[in-house]
């Protein structure tokens, strides 16, 4: 496309991701693999309707600076120290150990140790976005897949910014590289202290003025300068606008600015993303693809073999169940997104020839291509191994060793499933427990953490972690087992908040009595609920209906625990008390 005009280059870019990147959604395969056959079409190497990737690639790296800013801005400091130790080790070692073999086997082969160490960090990387797409479908968020995925993904996030930093210090040749590390060290050192000093210093103050304004456009135009200026910090100090954005999102998350600021750039850095995914497909040589197909299947399976062999046995040395260790092992295995950033970079660094960086690149996109497949498989032999023992309780212990400040659900009938819904929204980690075998089985086959157990039975609460439980909620629906279980789970735990189903008012003070905080009566709660959509059908005011409601539930509350008396004269107010309190005893059925 010669003498192309910028506006013809963003239609067809725009045309070409709507159109194959929406039937790549249709097919339920990642849209980072439609940007990429997308840009692979239109680049050079397919149709040649873009023959010149030079204008697009500046646009296209602000794409991975705010994939790295959305990265800092999701590290928070409770969500770093909510990794427990073994899944921080699972992602240490699994980096280490498969970057590596692999520079090793690179080094071996005729590679330079730059370029060996580079393409061994970039292939020991996963591909954060296609992972968590395939968790949200399964929905396996809750499961201990899920958790472990997120937090070897996390970690792998982490381990970018040293790559990042890493790269062009290897490609300084006239010094020693200890020399080179050293000076690289010192600059990152002095930027990040200076980003971090002046960011805590004037960054809340400075949002706090411009939300006072109430315009939204200049508040997302604080963002994106925040975002571009301590990019420019770091790239002036020599290392990366991506290192300077990552820390942009780090100070950004601890401030109560961050959902804000979160909805403002993700859709710039969804575009941005996007069309680096496309000048990445641009670059790929189609010819050399097809002529070289064998040779990169074979070395895309190798490579997903090495990994998913490393995390799962890694993952059964810390102690995973074995069914995760096989899922994680598999569905982990590919290369990732950001391995596309630094083969580029190392390619634009001169210490890795383009032809190299071109073959890496399509073995990375053939394995994440082949990675639906692999977690398909995980889940098959994962089924199979649980189909052969009945999930108990009192085996989940390697299950849950990565879990804590979790909620306990006991009883996971149509109520504790609702629960369940609403915690998974929030990402609340949760272990439930259920009597009825075919309900846990269900739970089981779509990835819920849900076991058979007995809720009364110290063992199976300590097998479920209830001393690292943040609070427990009792749904059971018969009254007789709930008092048991929320007694069992006092004594197990005799701090843990304890949130518990009663059938009526009186069943209440059972539960409480106990040792619920909080019990919560299904009839009566139904009632006022019942009662509010009435009034609300005659006309009575929202605000009036919910004062009435709040003022009969503390009433009746307290009647049946025994804290409110009816004292004074037989007055209209007395009697509508008299009423209530034989409502709540029962004696107004009996009589």
């Amino acid at each position: 496309m010669p003498e192309t005009h910028p506006i013809q280059l963003v239609i067809v870019l725009l045309a070409a991701a709507i159109v194959i990147v929406a039937l790549f959604r249709r097919l339920r395969v990642s849209p980072v693999l439609g940007y990429l056959v997308a840009g692979a079409l239109i680049g050079p190497g397919g149709f040649g309707i873009v023959t010149d990737i030079g204008g697009t690639s500046a646009i296209a790296e602000l794409g991975v600076v705010f994939l790295l800013f959305i990265i800092g801005l999701e590290l928070s400091w409770e969500r770093l120290t909510a990794i427990r130790k073994q899944a921080f080790a699972l992602g240490f070692l699994q980096i280490a150990i498969t970057s590596g073999v692999i520079a090793s086997a690179l080094y071996v082969s005729g590679f330079t140790i730059q370029a060996a160490i580079v393409v061994g960090g970039g292939l020991a990387l996963s591909s954060t976005a296609l992972v968590l797409q395939l968790i949200a479908e399964y929905n396996q968020k809750a499961s201990q897949l899920g958790r472990l995925s997120l937090a070897v993904l996390l970690i792998q996030d982490l381990a970018v910014v040293p790559l990042l930093v890493l790269v062009p210090a290897l490609a300084n040749k006239t010094r020693s590289l200890g020399m080179e590390f050293a000076e690289v060290g010192v600059k990152a050192t002095l930027a990040l202290l200076l980003i971090f000093f002046l960011g805590r210093a004037i960054l809340r103050p400075l949002y706090r003025m411009v939300a006072s304004l109430n315009n939204p456009e200049i508040f997302t135009a604080l963002t994106l300068l925040v975002v571009l200026g301590t990019g420019w910090i770091t790239y002036s100090a020599g290392l990366s606008l991506q290192l300077g954005a990552f820390m942009a999102g780090l100070l950004m998350a601890e401030t109560e600015y961050r959902h804000q600021v979160e909805a403002d750039v993700l859709p710039y850095k969804g575009l941005l993303l996007g069309l680096f995914f496309m000048v990445v497909g641009m670059s790929v040589d189609l010819h050399m693809a097809l002529h070289n197909l064998p040779k990169i299947i074979c070395l895309a399976l190798l490579l997903m073999s090495i990994k998913a062999i490393f995390i799962m046995v890694l993952c059964r040395l810390l102690g995973f169940a074995q069914t995760t260790s096989i899922q994680s092992g598999l569905l982990l295995a590919q290369g990732g997104e950001f391995a596309f950033i630094l083969f580029n970079l190392a390619a634009d660094n001169n210490f890795l020839d383009q032809d190299t960086a071109q073959l890496l690149m399509i073995i990375v996109t053939v394995s994440m291509a082949l990675t639906p497949f692999f977690a398909a498989l995980g889940r098959k032999l994962s089924s199979r191994i649980e189909n052969k023992r009945r999930r108990k309780a009192e085996d989940s212990a390697s299950e849950i060793i990565d879990v804590r400040d979790h909620v306990l659900i006991l009883g996971f009938g149509r109520v504790g499933q609702t629960i369940a819904k609403l915690l998974s929204a929030e990402d609340i980690n949760y272990i439930a427990l259920d009597m009825e075998i075919s309900t846990v089985a269900k739970a089981k086959k779509i990835g819920l953490p849900v076991y058979y157990g007995d809720s009364s039975r110290r063992e199976v609460l300590h097998a479920i972690g209830v001393e690292r439980a943040s609070s427990a909620i009792v749904t059971i629906n018969d009254s007789i087992a709930a008092e048991n279980a929320v007694r069992a789970i006092r004594a197990a735990s005799p701090s843990i908040p304890i949130i518990a189903r009663a059938f009526d008012l009186k069943s209440v003070l059972r539960l409480e009595e106990a040792g619920a905080n909080v019990a919560v009566s299904e009839m009566f709660e139904t009632s006022l609920q019942l009662g509010g959509a009435l009034l609300k059908a005659i006309g009575i005011a929202d605000q009036e209906i919910q004062r009435i409601i709040e003022i009969f539930r503390d009433r009746d509350y307290s009647l049946a625990r025994g804290t409110l008396e009816i004292t004074g004269g037989h007055t209209a107010y007395n009697k509508m008390l008299a009423f209530q309190k034989a409502v709540v005893t029962g004696a107004v059925l009996n009589d």
